[in-house]
Formats: structure tokens, C-alpha cells, sequence
């Protein structure tokens, strides 16, 4: 993995193509579309809701700061 390549964003800026880069430096399968939901009236009541290349899914809480990485960057070659 090219670590210098390794961006920082809030939950609600993840990309598609990308992957998340865990704390243990695994990565998620890749990211094909990113969703958010509001849960109530409340516009800052948010939760960014990711979908992966695997059929998986993850959600988090709007403004987390997560780390991602370009699906191409992250192989190892």
C-alpha cells in the first residue's frame, strides 16, 4: 500500500472508489456509493451510510474524521 497517498476526511467526504484505511492499516473492500440519512428533522441529525464492492455495508456519524486511500493505491504490487 502507498501510504503516502493515505487521506484524511470527515465520514461525510468518503469517495467512491476508495477504500478506508482501519486503524490496524487493514482496508475495506471498495467503496461504490455513499449514502446519507437523516434520521429526524433535526438537518444535523446525519449518518453517512457506505456501501462496499463486497455487498457489505457501514454506517457512521456525520463528521468523523476517517482515513481512505485510492482502490489503486492500496494494492499491493
Amino acid at each position: 500500500m502507498n501510504e503516502d497517498k493515505i487521506e484524511s476526511v470527515m465520514s461525510e467526504n468518503l469517495g467512491e472508489g476508495y477504500r478506508i484505511v482501519n486503524s490496524d492499516g487493514t482496508v475495506s473492500p471498495i467503496i461504490e456509493w455513499v449514502d446519507w440519512v437523516q434520521l429526524s428533522d433535526d438537518e444535523n441529525d446525519i449518518r453517512v451510510e457506505v456501501h462496499f464492492s463486497d455487498d457489505s455495508d457501514k454506517t457512521f456519524d456525520k463528521g468523523i474524521k476517517i482515513q481512505q486511500i485510492w482502490h489503486e493505491d492500496a494494492s499491493e504490487n
